[in-house]
């Protein structure tokens, strides 16, 4: 690290006694200067080129999508004209919007703790399945084993 500032502290050096040289540094420094000039003058070319050109594309992207910019109309105007261009009738068209959104109220309400899933799950079973024995009232404290449901299982579908 440290030969690192000295290597960096020597070309600073040299470089300032290039351009301070009392005989040549005059003619020096007007060549570096003429070369910072350049440099700056395709810089600002090269910027106000890519500034029009952005701008260009800009504006042809604005004339080409004016359309999606105009107020459009809202989910239920737009139900509405394709209601009327079915010749669908208003009150029609109204109690299926309802009806579609009760049955999605229904489909996204909350459906129970996965306990209440559990015990309607064995409701079902002993519903449908009435001479096989409930799990819960098989077992004293309610728990049961896989390794335990798995004999069972295979025992209820042996008998069957």
């Amino acid at each position: 690290m440290q030969s690192l500032w000295l290597f960096g502290g020597l070309g600073l050096g040299a470089g300032l006694m290039y351009l301070l040289d009392p005989e040549k540094g005059t003619e020096r420094r007007d060549v570096v200067r003429g070369h910072a000039v350049d440099y700056g003058r395709q810089t600002g070319d090269f910027l106000d080129d890519t500034r029009r050109t952005l701008g260009r594309q800009a504006q042809a992207v604005l004339t080409r999508t004016r359309l999606p910019f105009r107020r459009q109309p809202s989910l239920g105007q737009r139900l509405l004209m394709q209601a009327e261009e079915m010749g669908l009738p208003l009150g029609l068209g109204i109690l299926g919007c309802v009806g579609l959104g009760v049955g999605l109220g229904y489909l996204l309400t909350y459906q129970g703790s996965p306990q209440q899933r559990v015990r309607l799950r064995e409701k079902a079973r002993t519903y449908w399945h009435p001479t096989t024995t409930s799990r819960s009232s098989a077992v004293p404290n309610g728990s049961y084993s896989s390794e335990s449901r798995r004999r069972e299982d295979a025992r209820a579908a042996h008998q069957a």
